[in-house]
């Protein structure tokens, strides 16, 4: 380790250092995993680009702050400086404000009975649900047997390295647990966000389903979807089902930076 230090000239790390060392890895995993199911967009690959400048950073400190305090000598350097430095804040803040938008439905639940359900998909490994998807599939469950008038659209197709479509392993889950299959409609050939609700409402107008629905997905995914909802001219109100706390920070960045992209080019992620 010694002469691994010495080769890479890298200098004692203090421990706020190492702390930091520890965290951006974890969120460099976090945007990474989706790759290894096919998932790759702007969003994970932009973190991923900055996790990486910032471990740089981290590690060659002492070399960094060299390196500004030259440029600051400098008046170009000194534009540059705070234009990159204006541009993170901006950027920070923006984030910020997005994540707590977010926040706010993340406990949404339907102000009144809704007659149809959209469940939105998600990962299947193979052919079971992820962890994400089981939540989803436990609250429309809930739903669906307390309003026993109610249906359901499950949407999703299948997407890279899935056994079967999303909406078959929604349905496949809810009809083994005693749901009357007439009462679930799959959709099975959306692979975005935006394309579940479109093609679900598609799907709504040729089976004469009624609305306004009631859209169910993680809680830290209700905004993005209703939001995404009014712009299709959807009425529709969210039931937010449970999400794996660890990773929540994540999934609020994540879902701020899908809303940015969305804002700029009215695409969707899964």
């Amino acid at each position: 380790m010694k002469l691994l230090k010495r080769a890479l000239r890298i200098p004692p790390i203090p421990l706020w250092r190492r702390i930091c060392l520890v965290l951006v890895p974890i969120m460099f995993g976090f945007f990474f995993y989706p790759l290894l199911a096919g998932h790759l967009d702007l969003c994970n690959l932009s973190v991923m680009v900055g996790c990486g400048l910032l471990t740089a950073i981290l590690i060659w400190w002492e070399p960094f702050l060299r390196l500004v305090r030259r440029l600051w000598a400098k008046a170009w350097g000194k534009v540059l400086l705070l234009a990159i430095g204006g541009g993170l804040a901006a950027a920070v803040l923006l984030l910020t404000v997005l994540m707590i938008l977010v926040g706010t439905k993340m406990n949404a639940k339907p102000t009144q009975d809704r007659q149809t359900l959209i469940v939105l998909g998600c990962q299947v490994r193979g052919e079971s649900p992820s962890r994400q998807l089981y939540y989803r599939i436990n609250a429309a469950d809930e739903y669906l047997r307390a309003h026993p008038d109610a249906v359901a659209i499950l949407s999703g197709g299948r997407g890279p390295n899935e056994g079967i479509a999303e909406a078959e392993c929604m349905y496949r889950c809810l009809t083994a647990r005693g749901i009357d299959p007439a009462r679930l409609y799959r959709e099975s050939e959306s692979s975005t966000t935006l394309e579940n609700l479109r093609f679900s409402s598609a799907l709504m107008d040729r089976e004469g389903l009624k609305g306004p629905v009631l859209i169910v997905t993680n809680g830290f995914h209700v905004y993005r979807a209703l939001r995404m909802a009014g712009d299709l001219g959807i009425p529709a109100e969210g039931l937010a089902a449970a999400s794996d706390a660890p990773s929540m920070p994540f999934a609020l960045l994540r879902e701020a930076m899908a809303l940015v992209k969305y804002a700029l080019s009215g695409a969707g992620n899964n």
